[in-house]
């Protein structure tokens, strides 16, 4: 049980609190948790909580920073080698897609607290210069692909962000249980994706799942946050 985990002082204390802040930042939002909040989760004092982190909104930080590099990490794995446009957005379409059916406490947080960080600070400009990283796959993969005219797009930015919300979208309703498998809503979702940039579906579109990034502060067995919907 999470719960037991969390609470065990046997357990990697400094992992506990990621993993607490993972699910409460998740569940309630950033500005909703304390740091007692953080310590009543994993039965420590506050005093316990500021000898693994220095303060809540490092924290965060550095949880954004893990989980973006981790997601540009394993992208550049995916893409290794892969040269054609149409095989390069199935590419990205279903690792994100998979990223975040996965992982989908901590992509939560690494989409959606962006605000909570102050302006203008070394962490917000770091964790917007990570995003916009992985985003240059993105673009660089559109304009390619119009420019050899493999990808037929009126508005690249329009297109870009409704694929990605699409693939980020399966961290709010994505059940292993579900009615269809992650292969089955990847390939779906590239299906709709390459019929997006009027493109046929390349042959390979499933990224090797051992590619992928390991976030070891995701809550285990936690149902996604619009259950019980069912995928």
């Amino acid at each position: 049980m999470l719960e037991t985990y969390l609470t065990d002082r046997d357990a990697d204390a400094s992992l506990r609190i990621r993993t607490a802040a993972v699910l409460l930042f998740a569940r309630q939002g950033y500005a909703a948790t304390s740091v007692r909040d953080l310590a009543r989760a994993v039965n420590m004092t506050n005093a316990g909580i500021y000898h693994h982190v220095s303060s809540k909104e490092a924290l965060l930080a550095d949880l954004m920073r893990e989980a973006h590099r981790g997601l540009i990490d394993s992208t550049v794995r995916v893409l290794a080698g892969v040269s054609g446009p149409a095989e390069r957005l199935g590419l990205l379409i279903s690792s994100l897609t998979a990223i975040h059916a996965l992982n989908p406490m901590i992509t939560r947080v690494m989409d959606g607290e962006l605000r909570s960080l102050t302006p203008a600070s070394s962490a917000y400009d770091e964790i917007i210069g990570l995003r916009d990283a992985y985003e240059d796959q993105w673009r660089r993969t559109l304009a390619d692909g119009v420019a050899g005219g493999v990808f037929r797009v009126a508005d690249q930015r329009l297109t870009r962000l409704a694929l990605m919300s699409m693939c980020t979208g399966t961290s709010e309703w994505y059940r292993h249980d579900g009615d269809s498998s992650l292969d089955q809503v990847c390939a779906e979702f590239v299906a709709i994706g390459l019929a997006a940039v009027r493109a046929p579906v390349p042959m390979i579109t499933r990224p090797d799942l051992s590619l992928l990034p390991i976030y070891p502060w995701e809550p285990p067995d936690v149902l996604p946050l619009s259950a019980p919907y069912r995928s």
